[in-house]
């Protein structure tokens, strides 16, 4: 049915992401981690036409819950399948095993100080810019899955990318300065910009005199001024 390996215990990390990721694809991630409820409206407000789909009745809820249990059921070898055939919720199926083989809140001061530590530890390796933010991603999942941890948003993120590129020194470390020139100083742009500057830096080794000229990407053209 899939490529995923069931789980083990010990691959629960990866197991639980690729699953998340199924059931994101059918729809059916919010039966096991519900959205956030929408504000509720201030007095006076005018209250406006919601813009997202309603909410299912209960007897699709239902169905969609069974889909979503079975898939979990199906993916969990013998021991963590033994922990969660007794229980119908898909909801608490994933609690259950999360609790079991998850990361501990013991774990989340150790993975806080790795996440804040980050770029000391990568300084400047010879890994690509998507390795770095892959893993840092990685982190910032790992930590978001311990429960009653925070998980690390775009400014903190933002922040330790910066480090790196510092780190990393040269035009990386001047990036900073020249997306919030443009106001664009966001984590999306400052890894769209660093993986475009990293491409254009092997192309100007292979191309030459063509890489020379001003690099451009994100609307800032090094070399030439901004566009």
């Amino acid at each position: 049915m899939t490529d995923i390996s069931k789980l083990d215990g010990p691959n629960y990390r990866i197991w639980s992401l690729l699953v998340k990721r199924l059931l994101q694809s059918r729809g059916l991630w919010d039966v096991v981690e519900p959205l956030p409820k929408a504000p509720r409206e201030q007095a006076g407000e005018q209250v406006l036409a919601p813009r997202d789909p309603p909410t299912p009745p209960a007897a699709d809820f239902e169905v969609r819950d069974a889909e979503a249990s079975c898939l979990i059921m199906e993916l969990c070898g013998a021991v963590p399948l033994g922990l969660i055939v007794s229980i119908e919720c898909a909801r608490d199926q994933w609690t259950r095993l999360r609790k079991f083989y998850g990361p501990s809140f013991g774990q989340y001061q150790g993975l806080r100080v790795e996440f804040e530590e980050f770029a000391a530890k990568v300084a400047w390796t010879p890994k690509g810019w998507a390795q770095i933010i892959g893993e840092l991603e990685a982190l910032q999942e790992r930590i978001g899955e311990v429960p009653g941890g925070v998980r690390p948003g775009a400014v903190e993120m933002l922040g330790v990318l910066n480090q790196v590129a510092k780190e990393a020194g040269g035009e990386y470390g001047k990036l900073a300065g020249y997306l919030r020139l443009k106001g664009e100083y966001t984590y999306e742009t400052m890894v769209t910009s660093l993986v475009s500057l990293e491409w254009e830096e092997a192309g100007s080794k292979v191309g030459g005199a063509a890489g020379s000229s001003g690099r451009n990407w994100g609307g800032i053209k090094w070399g030439g001024g901004r566009q």
